[in-house]
């Protein structure tokens, strides 16, 4: 009976740990979800982007296509995420991403910038073709 007395209860202490706990669980379901947007939305966006780089390089294929039109019209109406530039050779697409964390003004910066090269097939074909005729003229005395 004496042993009895001498042990204490503790009635509630769970609820005090499960309090103090629950802040830390929230913390980390929370910093899950935004990483899990942040991610998706850099996937997104690349994905745009490279599908932008490549529709626009594959238009410049044939002379009379304007490859950075191309592109633009692409991604018509993101205008303030996106930007095209290039020249006939080559199609220089990027983004610039902000997105804002609602915790002590954090902010996660997403910049990427894809280039697409223009390579038209047939003059490669032709290059490869006189390079190898002068390999063979070179070797033939």
């Amino acid at each position: 009976m004496v042993e009895r007395m001498n042990v204490k209860k503790y009635k509630g202490s769970y609820t005090v740990e499960m309090a103090l706990l629950s802040g830390i669980w929230l913390l980390v379901i929370f910093a899950s979800l935004l990483l899990l947007i942040g991610t998706y939305t850099r996937i997104r966006d690349t994905a745009s982007l490279i599908e932008a780089a490549v529709y626009g390089s594959s238009c410049a294929v044939s002379r009379s296509g304007n490859g950075v039109q191309e592109a633009a019209s692409r991604l018509q109406g993101q205008e303030d995420y996106f930007s095209i530039t290039g020249s006939k050779r080559e199609i220089t697409a990027s983004f610039s991403h902000t997105i804002r964390i609602p915790f002590g003004n954090l902010r996660w910066q997403q910049n990427k910038t894809i280039k697409s090269k223009v390579i038209r097939p047939v003059l490669f074909i032709e290059k490869v073709q006189k390079a190898r005729n002068l390999i063979h003229a070179a070797k033939d005395p």
